[in-house]
């Protein structure tokens, strides 16, 4: 029974309804009590607005959410302030005055003209600070929030980005990626020894730019093309005339930033999901077209894909979702078409 009243102190949503009672009770009892400073104080009434004190709070809290719907703070911090505490004091001095009205009638509380007017000044300039200090701690907790949040999420982002990259660095390093190279290698130093060391040093200039690289958010475009030729080196080697690839982009074009890795996972993908040969090559055209990248391949897919890290299009569109508005497009059609925005 103990840890469940403690456990249940703990909620958030409880721990809040209890500050809201306890705060304004105790403000309805202080400016009871400085209204009434002179005059003979009654229990009754000090229950009475310390109960009026936890309905006001809860009213004006609890408009705050309709407030920021009509005038958020991210957009006008300025004019939000100040409607919240114009609203806070007449939302405040209604409830009181109301309050003060069915008292003074059902329990025959009888005042003065004059006193009526000096109770009244004192309780609006009264609400009026109480409302200016409850924005301003208000504005100040919302903007911590609201930082608060910005941060965790950035750092979410981070990971997951992360996340992103370390899985396009294992589909780059992983060993059926090897075992193929190493066999082309093989086969090239029993044919042609200088085609067999041009072979080695495009194999070493892609790890060596997927090493590098991989935590690089964004990366130019010619720099991805410079890596991209080295990797077709590697595609033509083992497929020679299978594999044709054609590229046209505007030098403009070339200056634009994309996540690393993201044509050769393209690439790599079109020749993995296909089948081809000398005879009916696989045609892999690259271009550009307003603010997009075309990446467009011929369409003949294996019934059964073996050996698919299953990085690919999920990676490549998850990897753009963190970093941009802008999506990726795919158009699976007689072709296999992916248009990649450019990022200037």
């Amino acid at each position: 029974m103990q840890w469940l009243s403690k456990n249940i102190l703990y909620q958030p949503t409880v721990r809040k309804h209890l500050s809201l009672l306890f705060i304004g009770f105790t403000l309805g009892i202080l400016i009871y009590s400085f209204v009434n400073f002179n005059t003979l104080q009654s229990g009754k009434e000090f229950y009475l607005s310390g109960f009026l004190g936890v309905l006001i709070l809860y009213a004006v809290v609890f408009s705050n959410p309709f407030l920021n719907r009509f005038v958020p703070y991210k957009k006008v911090p300025g004019i939000r302030i100040l409607l919240g505490i114009i609203w806070g004091s007449v939302l405040s001095f209604s409830l009181v005055l109301a309050s003060f009205l069915f008292y003074s009638k059902y329990y025959e509380y009888v005042i003065t003209q004059s006193q009526n007017a000096d109770l009244l000044i004192k309780l609006g300039i009264l609400l009026f600070c109480a409302s200016l200090l409850y924005n301003v701690i208000y504005f100040a907790l919302y903007a911590y929030d609201n930082y608060a949040r910005g941060q965790v999420m950035e750092l979410k982002l981070e990971r997951k980005q992360a996340e992103l990259q370390l899985i396009t660095l294992k589909s780059q390093l992983s060993p059926h990626f090897l075992f193929n190279s190493m066999n082309a290698l093989a086969a090239l130093f029993q044919k042609d020894v200088k085609k067999a060391d041009t072979f080695i040093r495009a194999l070493a200039k892609s790890y060596q730019y997927t090493l590098r690289n991989y935590k690089t958010t964004l990366i130019s475009l010619r720099e991805e093309l410079d890596f991209v030729n080295a990797y077709l080196f590697l595609i033509k080697t083992r497929f020679g005339d299978g594999v044709e690839v054609k590229m046209n982009f505007e030098d403009a074009v070339l200056s634009s930033r994309i996540p690393p890795l993201t044509i050769q996972l393209l690439i790599e993908n079109a020749v993995k999901h296909n089948v081809f040969d000398v005879n009916r090559p696989l045609v892999i055209n690259l271009n550009s077209e307003e603010n997009s990248l075309i990446i467009n391949n011929t369409k003949t897919e294996k019934k059964t894909q073996l050996g698919s890290t299953k990085v690919g299009l999920k990676n490549i569109i998850s990897r753009y979702e963190l970093i941009t508005d802008k999506t990726v497009k795919i158009i699976n059609d007689k072709d296999f078409t992916v248009k990649i925005p450019i990022i200037k």
